[in-house]
């Protein structure tokens, strides 16, 4: 087994009391700095009556109100272009974002140069030897740059650490094959639905991607790394281990999977992190699941605090087989708050349907979930494709009944699975579309 590689050891094992100490110390400072910088977080406090000094500890922190993205819209609205949320002059500012508007109006992002060169770095820097990148590895990045935050950071922070990026923007998929075979790439970065559409390109072109120097996939966007069927897929796809790097625009990059591969750790020395009942809004046990929230104890342009970052988490804190002592999610990002549907009175999360999908190796990784309305009385639909020509209708109807079954067992609800022409369902280069709602 490849020894652990750190970038910050000491703080990287710290013990549980000395972590919180610190981020306690870290909290209450950056708490002061919005309340001082943010006209936004001034009032929201003002409003709840308190005060930076009345937190006198990390269990006090509970009586902050939350930060929701609507409240970051309005901030924007209010004072456009960036709000009176942040805590910098636009002028300092040396890199803007905004987020993807999937759900409503983009929020625009903007990070002043301590944030980008020496924040981003340190934390991407956790990611990197995370996953066991040497600079002797090539990273390729095949996707179109943007204003959308989705691996920037990355690159920026690997290539000042010395490994070679290899661009592949602006080209076709079946170019990007042809360019990662080229350039000898090591490690490739994407979407988990993205990199499934590249091997059944590679396929296409009669390349065996197990045969190349890929040896690293980092996937984010979406919960494909930790939906074990998913992950699985990808690494025998790939030959190559696939680990999670989970972030937001707003909040940027947190979490990263470490090359033992035993949930998705956060770097809780920059950020601090709660999980809360989202119906309730309560604390939750370790163990449960639970919707993350989510501090930045070091960002000065855009902090933000407790926010509600909608993402569904499972907190373990115990030690990592690779010596980490910071807080892991167990099976990382589970699915959305706002993802999850209700269908015959049962709570539906759609990474748990793509498990039981993607176990089903004659049908191909593009499917879609329709969601009938509540009490119309229509069945959840689930439209699968075949994964090769060669697959038998017989074995098809075979393989049908075998994902219905499989749903039945584990969560007492009948779908209907319709099997689409092959080629029929849409790919997707960026995050994918998969639930659609009556």
């Amino acid at each position: 087994m490849m020894d652990t590689p750190y970038w910050e050891k000491e703080l990287e094992t710290i013990s549980r009391r000395d972590l919180e100490n610190l981020q306690f110390s870290l909290f209450k400072r950056k708490m002061q700095y919005v309340y001082d910088n943010s006209p936004m977080y001034r009032q929201k406090y003002d409003q709840a009556g308190i005060k930076p000094d009345d937190i006198g500890s990390l269990t006090d922190i509970c009586r902050l109100p939350f930060t929701e993205k609507e409240d970051l819209r309005e901030s924007q609205e209010r004072q456009p272009p960036w709000g009176d949320c942040i805590c910098i002059p636009p002028e300092e500012g040396v890199r803007v974002f905004q987020t993807t508007g999937t759900t409503g109006t983009p929020v625009k992002i903007i990070l002043n140069n301590n944030d980008w060169e020496k924040h981003f770095y340190r934390q991407f820097m956790h990611f990197m030897k995370g996953y066991g990148i040497t600079p002797h590895d090539r990273l390729y990045v095949p996707f179109n740059y943007g204003l959308h935050i989705a691996w920037w950071g990355l690159q920026a922070a690997f290539e000042r650490a010395g490994v070679m990026i290899i661009p592949g923007g602006g080209i076709s998929s079946e170019n990007r094959i042809k360019a990662l075979l080229e350039y000898k790439a090591t490690v490739i970065c994407g979407t988990p639905t993205y990199m499934l559409y590249l091997e059944e390109t590679a396929r296409k072109m009669g390349v065996s991607l197990e045969d190349t120097p890929i040896r690293i996939l980092i996937v984010a966007g979406e919960p494909g790394a930790n939906v074990p069927a998913t992950k699985k897929t990808l690494e025998k796809m790939w030959g190559a281990f696939c680990y999670d790097d989970i972030g937001s625009s707003e909040i940027s990059n947190f979490g990263f999977e470490c090359i033992r591969q035993k949930g998705t750790h956060i770097i809780e020395s920059m950020f601090y992190v709660e999980s809360i009942d989202p119906e309730t809004l309560q604390p939750v046990a370790d163990g449960e699941v639970g919707e993350l929230v989510i501090t930045n104890l070091i960002t000065e342009s855009m902090p933000l605090i407790r926010f509600r970052i909608k993402d569904l988490v499972r907190f373990d804190r115990s030690t990592c087989d690779c010596g980490r002592t910071f807080l892991r999610l167990d099976g990382g990002i589970l699915g959305r708050s706002d993802d999850m549907f209700q269908f015959a009175g049962i709570n539906i999360f759609p990474s748990a349907l793509e498990n039981f999908i993607r176990e089903m190796v004659e049908f191909s990784d593009e499917y879609q979930i329709h969601v009938p309305k509540q009490g119309s009385g229509n069945p959840l639909l689930i439209k699968v494709e075949p994964k090769r020509k060669e697959v038998a209708p017989e074995e098809l109807q075979v393989t049908r009944q075998r994902l219905i079954d499989k749903v039945k067992l584990n969560m007492t609800i009948t779908p209907m699975v319709e099997i689409v022409k092959m080629g029929e369902l849409p790919r997707f280069e960026a995050k994918a579309k998969r639930v659609y709602r009556s």
